[in-house]
């Protein structure tokens, strides 16, 4: 059975590289994906006709609204089966597809399929704030204005072919109008899903406000009037309670089972501010060229500064409270830690560090890593001064950089441009730390290393704690660069 999606968009490069990438990676493969643009002035349309999707529709006509453009997607499609995907949702697994295409198949009598969403906040997916089932749907609850949530709907394309499209009139409550004309009019038989489908975000166009709870509660008294069917205002705001009890009692523990973040397989060089956060030393990808540094106080700071940045072979740990920020829920790996538990592969030859590297330091390496430490010493000064040395990295060696943030970060950038293969870990002063020649952090103050360490070359390091404070406050409070922020959990 083929499947139809069909995408409307309108100056979504913030957003519909997830929901591409949802759909690229469904187990189930015969898909057509067709993708209507409403005249994005933004990046949208270069990240769509790049989509490496192999059986995609693209079409792009400018002013045309919703339902319009899901009309022209419908008027093109050739799938058995319909399912509409907005440029900011996901499906809830890449197995999603392939879990509800053998029901339909096997079911002779149902021309409607309904299935449950769930609403994420900003960009972390698990965080849900809503939950809107389609399990306790009845037909007569459309007479309220409750209608089942339509993102997680699955339409045999007969039933288009046979009660018509989309009115376009509607701004928001074209979905509801649908559903009124064949559901609740005509009977067509629906089946409930009892699983989540999709995962929206929140402030879609009909929920953003009060504003536009109000123009649907017109639409849908509207949609009844145009189909020849008494309904009154008062009646059809009934359905509020029901809708405010989709916020309470939530339990993410169950809805989150089988969800894991959306992988960004396409359009890296689409994203100036993508970063991958692994979740522990096992996923550090030392089968490619790779930068790996800590996300922390000090590497956020100055990536509001715009002297740290994203890097598409760039990683990070969660070096770091301040993680929270991103809504990112992961345990702290200290530096130290990390480096005591890195196994490295067997193809590397060589552990090269760039920096001071004292001979406890030394001894520390080769004890852990029983390989050749070869040290480059670099030039104490600026960081323009210290990338004039040309530096070339040796074929599977791994190369360890002890300078502070973001003097090291921007070496490692420097170097992943002129070296055609690296392997490169922003290290810091963990190498230290791990050999014990600093004064090793007590357990209790694990979060809050950066304070234990002020102990030591203090005034330089008050100096760059603040620094990078006061930029992550206008980071937060002001220019909001962290808010936009896509941060990808690399656990697999």
């Amino acid at each position: 059975m083929k499947l139809s999606i069909i995408t409307t968009c309108l100056n979504s490069q913030n957003s519909i590289l997830y929901t591409l990438n949802s759909i690229m990676s469904q187990s189930y493969k015969n898909i057509e994906h067709i993708i209507v643009d409403g005249g994005s002035t933004d990046n949208t349309v270069n990240i769509i006709k790049n989509y490496p999707f192999n059986n995609k529709k693209i079409i792009l006509k400018k002013n045309v609204g919703i339902y319009e453009g899901i009309n022209l997607g419908l008027k093109s499609c050739t799938g058995d089966i319909i399912s509409i995907l907005n440029s900011d949702d996901i499906y809830q697994s890449k197995d999603t597809i392939k879990k509800i295409i053998p029901l339909i198949e096997k079911d002779k009598k149902n021309k409607i399929f309904l299935g449950d969403v769930v609403y994420f906040k900003d960009k972390n997916f698990s965080e849900i704030n809503r939950y809107y089932p389609s399990r306790n749907f009845i037909r007569d609850n459309m007479f309220f204005g409750n209608m089942p949530p339509h993102p997680a709907s699955f339409i045999k394309k007969e039933v288009y072919q046979k009660y018509g499209l989309y009115n376009k009139k509607f701004k928001i409550a074209g979905d509801f109008d649908l559903f009124l004309r064949t559901i609740f009019i005509n009977k067509v038989p629906f089946k409930i899903i009892k699983q989540v489908i999709v995962r929206m975000k929140s402030g879609g166009i009909s929920g953003r406000n009060i504003k536009s709870y109000f123009i649907t509660t017109r639409e849908i008294v509207t949609a009844f009037k145009i189909n020849n069917l008494k309904n009154n205002m008062l009646r059809v705001l009934i359905r509020i309670p029901s809708k405010l009890s989709q916020y309470w009692n939530i339990n993410s523990k169950i809805l989150n089972l089988g969800f894991k973040n959306p992988k960004i397989k396409y359009g890296f060089n689409f994203i100036d501010n993508y970063f991958q956060l692994i979740k522990n030393e096992k996923y550090i990808p030392f089968k490619k060229n790779f930068i790996l540094s800590g996300m922390n106080l000090a590497f956020l700071g100055y990536y509001i500064k715009k002297e740290t940045q994203s890097h598409p072979d760039q990683y990070h740990w969660p070096d770091g409270i301040f993680s929270k920020y991103l809504s990112i829920k992961i345990k702290k790996i200290p530096g130290r830690q990390l480096l005591a538990r890195i196994k490295i592969p067997k193809n590397i030859e060589q552990i090269e560090v760039l920096g001071n590297c004292t001979e406890r330091n030394i001894i520390y390496l080769k004890n852990k890593f029983k390989l050749p430490i070869k040290i480059t010493p670099l030039i104490y000064g600026s960081i323009e001064k210290i990338i004039k040395k040309k530096i070339v990295l040796k074929k599977n060696s791994l190369t360890f950089i002890t300078l502070p943030t973001p003097k090291q970060e921007i070496l490692a950038y420097e170097l992943a441009k002129h070296n055609k293969q690296f392997k490169i870990i922003c290290i810091g002063a963990s190498i230290s730390l791990a050999s014990k020649e600093e004064t090793p952090v007590p357990t209790w103050m694990a979060n809050y290393e950066f304070l234990w360490r002020l102990q030591s070359d203090t005034l330089r390091r008050l100096k760059r704690l603040f620094e990078s404070m006061f930029y992550l406050l206008i980071g937060l409070l002001i220019n909001k660069r962290l808010k936009d922020i896509h941060m990808q959990i690399i656990d697999e």
